[in-house]
């Protein structure tokens, strides 16, 4: 041991469980605040006072600590081994990475790997059930249009709710996280606190942050998978059939006119054809998604990728193929996508590094020229008393000329809908020689989209029967105007280009570890569209826009054109000392030309801390429990800029044309006065919570999260008497501009527990539950509303409705019952809520809750045993509720759990009420709108499921394969829920969409 003065020189290397060099280790002398960390290649020196009982601490996050007393050695090497893996992951958060251990926010991370498990080519709908925070529901199927929409700890303002998505360090990329390729994807991760305040004026909803693959130094890696899955409804409602619709019509017209009897319609031997099928032109019995719908549709993904590297350049190459069917049978529903993605990083020089991101996708989508809501609304409402295609292969007419089976095909026109995207990013580091630690680095990014739309619409024939002559008789529908075909174009391009430079500082001083930042962002967002439209085509072979009818009313056009732009000053300082004390400072100033000079910018900061107790030597020596316990708090204010243009001027519209003299003069209308002094709506989240490793093998997490949201733009239209004259003119959107009145409080919290198994089988566990509640604090409401019919004190997107308590089932109850004028025996009572003696709109009331769950939860399972894998994951909702009222009666079919349950002379005890001519404007139905359709859509739901097979690798080698994997999973596959007739995730009030779709998929994967 050499001697200096009475100092002694200790040297040596921290090495990992591989024994690779450990950089950033810290080195300390027990006792004193004398210490080091190790450098890149591990390797430490340190001066010390002789002494002859002197230990050196070594340790690292991630492993376990060592005391090693130097007994008169001046070089020593030590090798740590690993304590708690997950500790030592890295989580991508704004702007940057950190580590799991000294993470101070609130952030959720799932890997791309584990995304892939999942059938859906949708990433948005992959992303329920894997973590807390997050709120996701599929609202439809439709090839093309079957994203989620999200929510981060529920609805939080009356405005915009969309959260931020950020791929690659873009925020708001152009292309969003839906379409993305699922192979391409690294790891996603959400920002649900304080933590986002990185992201200023588009954060107050949440972050989500995308990173996409890139490659690794090593020789190359071709990868090749092939899915094929096969689709159908997760729910469709069985309708009532051609006897039970057909006594239904017979009771609606008994309703109307009792002294006539109860055959008005149909006689009791055409109720019996109907039941016995012996005349099926005359009397079918049609079930209408039979006839449209095929029972399953095909769906296949490809994907190609090459990821390798040198020491000075890494690739990450791949292109992607997904296609999918519709469910119609020979249907126009068809989407394709091809994608491609170039990710390349190389060091230029010690110092300077570049890389370039190219990715790009073709989205064409498919249609028939009719929407697909429209579509099965005209399967719900069919009559079964009406033949969907005759004998000889002839459509009907089906109900009101609108046949589902026909307008589902290409007969009717095609709607072409194709997109194309493009992302380019350029970026580039540089570590500045002068001090070490000090870097720069930046990027720039170019976004492009080319969304089109071509309509053509033609017309078509369907045919009645006429028994009386046996003939079928043509009647000519579709196209437009006179039926002849019709042609509408329209082009949306959007272009964003983000501008980012940073300067960096991440150093170690002993224990003392900085990570900090400034930056400077600018983008400017462009969009553009045209349009144009032709009528009466008088042929459907030349569908050009040039080809149409000559007459000056055949010709429409229109277009648009907006852009925006943002100018942002960003900074970060993260501290810990020894990993034990954590503390980041985040603030943002956001500029935005949304508002008006004296408004434009916007201060968003935020603050979080962490304390580490495990690391503290008497809590480790008195509580062997814990492995790892962080506490930790965060506060920030955050904003959302998610709002209309130009509302701090007075907006006016080119609108109604005048004759004066011989001159026709265009009118100039003012639509909207303008509010001078509009601002930022503002967030101000606060989240406490703690982080436990404990027993080794188990994790907890628990965050208490509190939200107040102010400054919303809303307008003061309801207490603004309508005499003013600038409320609802011409019975449109009110003149009175918004305002930053609106405040909406929410709070919850979230709960994630796991357990790791490792062994001959290994397996793991985690569930996570999320309960977040909002309330609205202001709304402008009218003076008048009463207090319990009020919105404001309670949830957002409450209903209000009557309450229905029964049904009259005699006499007796209409008599001892207040009701509304009109009702009959078999109609729903309504509860008198304000005890007046008869039921008016004063006895409405609000629901408990509204269609964006207060609770969701989530189940995650996998296991690994030799070559095979396991994974599943469950997700679910509770307090929600969705209000569904089938448009049912003369006008279209009912439900069967509403037909044959429904309340009649014949069936007095029946649990749903009586039929009308139209459950819309019915006594039971929508003319007092109530809580008997209000459905609680709480569900559980298998959400993913896969099992997998790797095949031994001696036998791979046999044939040059490094790797083949085949699997089958599964999505949506299992449904537990109260809901009947559609699925629980659906928000539609009429029950008439395009339904979730439940996938089964095979797949292998091959690796070269």
């Amino acid at each position: 041991m050499s001697q200096v003065f009475g100092q002694q020189q200790i040297s040596g290397r921290v090495l990992d469980e591989n024994g690779e060099g450990l950089p950033g280790a810290s080195v300390l002398v027990v006792g004193t605040a004398n210490g080091t960390v190790t450098d890149l290649e591990g390797n430490f020196q340190l001066s010390v006072t002789a002494s002859s009982d002197l230990t050196l601490k070594f340790s690292f996050i991630g492993y376990q600590s060592q005391e090693i007393a130097l007994d008169g050695q001046s070089t020593i090497d030590v090798q740590l081994n690993s304590d708690l893996q997950s500790l030592n992951e890295v989580v991508v958060v704004g702007y940057g990475e950190q580590k799991k251990a000294t993470l101070t926010g609130s952030v959720s991370q799932v890997e791309g790997r584990d995304l892939q498990n999942s059938p859906q080519p949708n990433v948005s709908n992959s992303l329920a059930g894997r973590f807390s925070g997050i709120i996701a529901n599929n609202r439809g199927g439709e090839p093309g249009y079957d994203g989620s929409s999200f929510t981060i700890r529920g609805l939080a303002t009356t405005g915009n709710n969309d959260v931020l998505v950020v791929v690659d360090g873009v925020p708001g990329q152009i292309g969003g996280l839906e379409r993305l390729n699922p192979n391409d994807i690294e790891s996603v991760s959400v920002l649900k606190d304080a933590s986002a305040a990185i992201y200023g004026s588009r954060a107050a909803n949440g972050v989500i942050l995308v990173t996409t693959k890139r490659g690794k130094e090593g020789k190359p890696v071709i990868s090749y998978s092939f899915n094929q899955g096969f689709s159908s409804p997760t729910r469709l409602p069985d309708m009532a059939d051609a006897a039970t619709y057909a006594t239904i019509r017979n009771e609606i017209a008994y309703y109307n006119n009792p002294q006539d009897g109860m055959n008005q319609v149909y006689a009791e031997d055409q109720l019996n054809q109907f039941q016995n099928g012996t005349d099926p032109i005359n009397y079918p019995n049609t079930n209408w998604a039979g006839a449209t719908l095929n029972n399953v549709a095909l769906q296949s993904q490809h994907n190609l990728s090459i990821r390798g590297g040198s020491e000075k350049v890494n690739y990450f190459l791949s292109l992607g193929k997904t296609g999918q069917d519709g469910l119609y049978k020979d249907g126009a529903t068809r989407y394709d996508q091809y994608s491609f993605r170039s990710n390349v990083d190389a060091e230029i020089t010690e110092r300077l590094n570049v890389g370039l991101s190219l990715a790009g996708r073709k989205e064409a989508r498919q249609f028939p020229t009719t929407s697909a809501g429209d579509i099965f609304r005209s399967i719900y409402r069919a009559y079964p008393t009406v033949v969907a295609v005759y004998p000889n292969g002839l459509p009907s007419t089906g109900i009101e000329n609108n046949n589902p089976v026909v307008m589902a095909t290409e007969q009717g026109g095609i709607n072409e809908n194709p997109k194309y995207v493009f992302n380019g990013i350029l970026r580039a580091s540089y570590a500045l020689p002068f001090l070490e630690g000090l870097s720069v680095d930046g990027f720039f990014s170019v976004d492009e989209s080319s969304d089109r739309s071509r309509n053509f619409s033609t017309p078509y024939t369907l045919y009645n029967y006429d028994q009386a002559t046996e003939t079928y008789n043509p009647v000519v529908v579709g196209g437009g105007a006179d039926q002849q075909a019709t042609l509408s174009e329209q082009h949306y391009s959007q272009s964003m280009t983000v501008s980012n430079i940073k300067l960096n500082y991440k150093q170690y001083f002993n224990n003392h570890f900085i990570d900090a930042f400034v930056g400077y962002e600018q983008s400017e967002n462009r969009t553009h569209t045209m349009g144009a439209s032709r009528l009466h085509f008088p042929t459907v072979e030349t569908p050009e826009l040039s080809q149409g009818g000559a007459a000056a009313s055949d010709y429409d056009n229109w277009g648009s054109s907006y852009n925006y732009t943002r100018r942002s000053y960003i900074g970060r300082l993260a501290y810990n000392y020894d990993e034990k004390y954590l503390a980041e400072v985040q603030m943002r100033v956001d500029g935005s030309s949304n508002f008006p000079e004296g408004e434009r910018y916007g201060f968003f900061p935020s603050i979080s801390a962490g304390y580490r107790v495990s690391e503290e030597a008497w809590f480790r020596d008195k509580v062997g429990f814990f492995d790892d316990l962080k506490l930790r708090a965060s506060y920030g204010q955050l904003g959302n800029d998610n709002v209309g243009q130009f509302q701090y001027y007075d907006n006016y519209t080119f609108n109604n044309r005048y004759v004066i003299g011989d001159e026709v003069v265009t009118g100039i209308d003012l639509i909207r006065l303008g509010n001078p002094n509009i601002t930022w709506e503002v967030a101000t989240k606060t989240d406490i919570g703690f982080n436990a490793v404990w027993l080794k093998n188990f994790t907890t997490e628990f965050i208490y999260f509190q939200q107040d949201r102010s400054k919303i733009l809303t307008t003061r239209n309801a207490s603004i008497p309508g005499t003013s004259g600038i409320v609802n003119p011409y019975d449109a959107d009110p003149l009175v501009p918004s305002e930053n009145i609106g405040e909406v409080k929410s709070h919850g919290v979230e709960v994630t527990i796991g357990y790791e198994h490792t062994g001959e089988v290994n397996f793991g566990v985690s569930g996570n539950f999320t309960y977040a509640q909002n309330e609205l604090v202001f709304k402008d409401e009218a003076p008048g509303v009463l207090d319990y019919q009020r919105e404001t004190g309670r949830p957002l997107n409450t209903y209000l409705l009557y309450n229905a308590i029964g049904i009259f089932r005699s006499a007796e109850d209409l008599d001892n019952y207040p009701h509304v004028p009109g009702a009959q025996l078999g109609d729903l009572i309504y509860e008198d809520y304000n005890n007046d003696g008869q039921i008016t709109a004063d006895d409405m009331v609000r629901s408990q809750y509204g269609n964006i769950p207060q609770i969701t939860f989530g189940l995650n399972l996998h296991a690994a045993w030799r070559n095979w894998d396991f994974a599943a994951v469950i997700a679910g909702q509770s307090q929600v509720r969705q209000y569904v009222l089938p448009e049912s009666g003369t006008v279209g079919n009912y439900y069967s759990s509403w037909a044959d349950n429904r309340w009649s002379p014949n069936n007095p005890s029946g649990t749903y009420p009586r039929v009308s001519e139209r459950a819309s404007s019915a006594v039971s139905g929508g003319l007092y709108r109530n809580n008997f359709w209000l459905d609680n859509s709480a569900f559980a739901r298998l959400k993913n499921v896969q099992i997998a097979y790797n095949l031994p690798q001696s036998f791979l080698d046999r044939f040059s394969i490094g790797s083949l994997r085949v699997y089958a999973n599964a999505f949506n596959l299992l449904t537990v829920t109260k809901v009947q007739d559609y699925d629980p995730e659906g928000s539609s009030e009429s029950g008439q969409f395009y339904p979730q779709q439940k996938i089964i998929n095979l797949g292998l994967n091959i690796q070269f």
